[in-house]
């Protein structure tokens, strides 16, 4: 255990040894272009108050949680590790939510350099250069990259990949692979096919292997998983009977696969990787009900920005080289873990954000084919990525934040100054932005209203905070854009954003 921690400091070490000023320039970018907009862009849904309202139980009353979220809709539950690694921020900031947008910018600043770092590793330092200045001056990602969930997984992606390729130099390696791809299951599952790319390099590589490396490599992963086991020991094993349930429901309605539609969502995520129309609603390109309401802003990608990606993918892979030379045949394979359950498996949602940990792999792919070019060629595309970086900065810098953290700060600000002190009720109406938050948002930056609309999805998590007590007001907040289906006799309106608050007197 001692050699591996040491190998771990050694590993650490290298990565911030010789730094170039190309790739501090880039970590200045991708730090500023993430933090000075986050408080008017920052995304808060319910995917993030859910996971504070159960960070919430452990700050109010100290206790073990075995589980943490729940996914893919077959009673499958996330790891609690999540919720324990943002229970202290949440301590530190008194609950305000703005603290977890911070940390997702972190883990965005610290994808961009993992990046690069892998690239100059595998490659050369110009891969991986273009590589990190890719990730980091990408709109979209940038968007993903402040919402607090799930921001940690192109991290968590590249850190799975560089654990499977050290491994040929350091058969202990597989010990840290283990213990990442635990967190996997307490993060995203969209990461769960790295796997197989795992067990392929380890047969390619079985004479590093021993029985020693293995069991502890075990050890490792069951240790970290560790809440789920104990979960499913204590609830009839619920969650590793999921498979079980998944054929049961495949036999009854059976899955059918729309390939046409999942190519078409996976082509505009590449063209949207590219390029996202400025002047949008930030919230509108990353939020998935936004990106397929026809009535947002969300940017539709022209083909001339989703044939760039196209070309590079089919060019890596249909290279014969990417086939012989180890180091790309194991970039291709960790992109195939997620293009092919993306596209082929029923039980993925064909949304973008199952993209998350591939668009590293896609950055490296395109700074691959960029450095196969003639020098004359080279430089024109070194122009173009110029314009690209350019052109990235100007989106983000005049994204539209009608929907984001500020603008719901004001609107609460303006209910709380008519209200006062008097007991309210609040409800939310809307379209693709109905479900924002705000009871949550109304107990951190306001006052907790005595009933909520959310209180049928979330109110196990706090029954000791719903009052019968009689309201004097009931608050409305509504998506401005979304006309409502009756009228309201409201007292007072108030605007904000993309935001309009109904009080209605009682």
């Amino acid at each position: 255990m001692k050699t591996v921690i040491k190998k771990i400091k050694l590993l650490f070490g290298s990565l911030f040894k010789k730094i170039s000023i190309n790739i501090i320039l880039v970590i200045i970018l991708s730090a500023a272009i993430r933090f000075i907009p986050l408080k008017k862009l920052l995304a808060f849904t319910p995917d993030e108050e859910y996971l504070i309202y159960l960070a919430n139980t452990i700050i109010k009353n100290f206790h073990i949680i075995w589980i943490g979220v729940s996914s893919l809709g077959f009673g499958v539950y996330m790891g609690p590790f999540w919720i324990y690694i943002i229970t202290p921020l949440l301590l530190i900031a008194k609950g305000d939510p703005l603290i977890l947008g911070y940390f997702a910018c972190f883990f965005g600043i610290l994808t961009t350099y993992l990046l690069y770092w892998l690239g100059q590793k595998m490659f050369n330092k110009k891969i991986g250069l273009i590589a990190a200045l890719l990730y980091a001056a990408s709109p979209l990602i940038v968007f993903y990259d402040q919402k607090s969930y799930p921001s940690a997984v192109p991290f968590l992606s590249l850190l799975l990949a560089l654990t499977i390729y050290l491994s040929k130099y350091s058969k202990k390696w597989w010990i840290l692979f283990s213990i990442a791809y635990g967190m996997v299951f307490h993060i995203h599952l969209s990461l769960i096919l790295i796997i197989l790319v795992a067990f392929y390099w380890a047969w390619l590589n079985k004479k590093n292997l021993n029985p020693k490396v293995i069991l502890l490599s075990i050890l490792a992963f069951l240790l970290t998983v560790f809440p789920l086991i104990a979960f499913d020991y204590f609830h009839k094993g619920s969650n590793i009977t999921t498979p079980v349930r998944i054929i049961q429901s495949a036999k009854s309605s059976p899955f059918k696969i729309n390939l046409k539609s999942r190519s078409i969502v996976f082509l505009n995520a590449l063209g949207r990787v590219m390029h996202l129309e400025a002047g949008r609603e930030s919230s509108d390109e990353i939020l998935n009900p936004c990106i397929v309401d026809k009535l947002t802003t969300t940017s539709r990608p022209h083909w001339l920005f989703i044939l760039p990606a196209v070309f590079c993918l089919l060019f890596f892979f249909f290279n014969k080289k990417t086939w012989k030379e180890e180091n790309n045949k194991l970039i291709a394979l960790l992109t195939l873990a997620f293009l092919i359950p993306f596209i082929f498996l029923p039980i993925i949602n064909p949304v973008e954000y199952y993209l998350l940990g591939f668009f590293p792999f896609l950055f490296l792919i395109m700074a691959i084919f960029v450095e196969s070019l003639q020098k004359t060629i080279k430089y024109i595309v070194y122009f173009l990525l110029l314009i690209f970086v350019i052109s990235g900065i100007y989106t983000v810098a005049v994204a539209k934040g009608n929907f984001g953290m500020q603008t719901k700060q004001k609107l609460i600000d303006k209910v709380m100054n008519v209200i006062g002190k008097e007991p309210f009720e609040l409800k939310e109406l809307g379209a693709c932005h109905q479900y924002e938050g705000w009871r949550y948002l109304f107990s951190v930056y306001g006052r907790r209203p005595e009933r909520s609309s959310e209180d049928d999805n979330f109110s196990w998590l706090y029954l000791d905070e719903i009052s019968k007590k009689p309201t004097k007001y009931s608050v409305i907040i509504n998506e401005t854009r979304t006309p409502l289906t009756s009228k309201l006799k409201y007292k007072y309106l108030l605007e904000e954003g993309g935001f309009t608050a109904f009080i209605i007197e009682k």
